[in-house]
């Protein structure tokens, strides 16, 4: 009998505070006199682009050197190849950093990014339980990826499973660890969350009980991300089949299936979300949805690496 992986996004128990973190966050760079690598060494090039978009435009640190030390021995993992690794720097400054940047300004992405992005070149996949974690944040302030010797840059479909559904997740779980979330969110599907078996459930159970996906079943503080974090990356047509149209331009929700209990359920999370992200950080959802589509459709090889030096 063949066996399915179901796929997972998991947070690090400390970077998931039930209550919320409470800590007040710094936008001072916790990298100061960092140097960059000699000049003669072979990385030197990406290593210097790296300290300039990353490090000193957004107070991020970029690795893709494996580290025993930091990552997972649960896991055969290896790592990332460095051309993999230039592409999905310039992937994510693209489809990530720069929309936060330009929609939120630098300075938001300074205070409240995450200091670190680890990337490594395999999955992790746990055969016991049947799942693949695509993607780990410890405490608010690294990330770590998983898979990136995969990547595909014609493939929308891949980028957003394997690393911007992730980013956007856990950059969620940072804003709601620093500014609480509304209660009144978990109450909306208070006792249909199943922290057991989510990963048994299909996309179209999910949709039906009101969750934007299998994993947001799991409980109330993910269903909140993964509403955001789909929100942002998804298209239509993925909409369409939970029973929500949207705009042509990508810009706002025009309907949705007033009969389906399911939609309506998730267009009552949407609507949280979205006063919760104005409210607390004067961050508008249909806005930075916009750009990402935009920029997700304008994608290619040449857009993602415009940026690039001599290799």
């Amino acid at each position: 009998m063949k066996k399915y992986i179901k796929y997972i996004v998991l947070t690090a128990i400390v970077s998931l505070g039930m209550t919320g973190c409470k800590e007040k966050l710094d936008e001072e760079s916790i990298f100061k006199n960092v140097p960059v690598l000699d000049s003669t060494s072979y990385t030197y090039q990406f290593d210097k682009y790296l300290y300039e978009n990353y490090q000193l435009k957004y107070n991020i640190a970029f690795q893709y050197k494996l580290d025993d030390e930091s990552t997972d021995m649960n896991y055969n993992l290896v790592p990332v190849s460095y051309d993999k690794a230039q592409i999905v720097a310039h992937a994510i400054k693209y489809l990530w950093l720069d929309v936060y940047g330009t929609q939120m300004g630098e300075e938001f992405l300074k205070l409240y990014a995450p200091r670190i992005i680890n990337v490594l070149g395999s999955p992790a996949i746990n055969a016991a339980q049947q799942t693949e974690t695509l993607g780990v944040a410890e405490g608010g302030v690294k990330i770590t990826l998983y898979n990136m010797n995969d990547i595909d840059l014609s493939n929308m479909k891949w980028l957003n499973k394997y690393i911007f559904h992730v980013m956007h997740h856990e950059f969620s779980h940072i804003l709601h660890q620093t500014k609480s979330f509304p209660k009144e969110y978990e109450q909306i599907s208070a006792g249909l969350y199943d922290s057991q078996s989510w990963q048994y459930r299909s996309d179209e159970e999910a949709y039906a009980l009101g969750f934007v996906t299998p994993y947001s079943m799991s409980e109330a503080h993910e269903d909140f991300v993964e509403v955001i974090s789909s929100y942002i990356t998804d298209t239509r047509e993925t909409w369409e089949k939970r029973g929500i149209v949207m705009a042509a331009d990508h810009t706002h929700i025009v309907s949705f299936d007033e009969d389906n209990p399911g939609t309506v359920i998730i267009m009552t999370k949407i609507n949280m979300c979205k006063d919760w992200l104005s409210e607390k950080y004067d961050y508008t959802l249909d806005s930075l949805r916009a750009e990402v589509q935009r920029r997700q459709d304008a994608l290619t090889y040449d857009i993602v690496m415009n940026d690039s030096y001599d290799k």
